[in-house]
């Protein structure tokens, strides 16, 4: 399929198709991640990897408990 660059505020943007959008699996909203290879515009459906969201948690970026309240019993309990 071939497409234009068009002007989008002060940013070129390329408008996905349908059946594009659809068999990538985004809609509206979907996070997605954009890059460059050799002369390709690639668009990959971002993907979140557990382990390297993990290896950023530090000390100084660490929350501490937070009180939610007494706590309830639910009924069947």
């Amino acid at each position: 399929m071939k497409t234009k660059v068009q002007k989008w505020g002060n940013s070129l943007a390329v408008r996905l198709s349908r059946a594009h959008a659809q068999e990538l699996g985004v809609t509206k909203g979907s996070a997605i991640e954009i890059s460059v290879e050799g002369d390709a515009l690639v668009v990959r459906k971002s993907r979140y990897d557990l382990r390297a969201l993990l290896a950023g948690v530090a000390p100084d970026n660490l929350h501490g408990e937070t009180d939610a309240g007494r706590a309830v019993a639910m009924s069947g309990d």
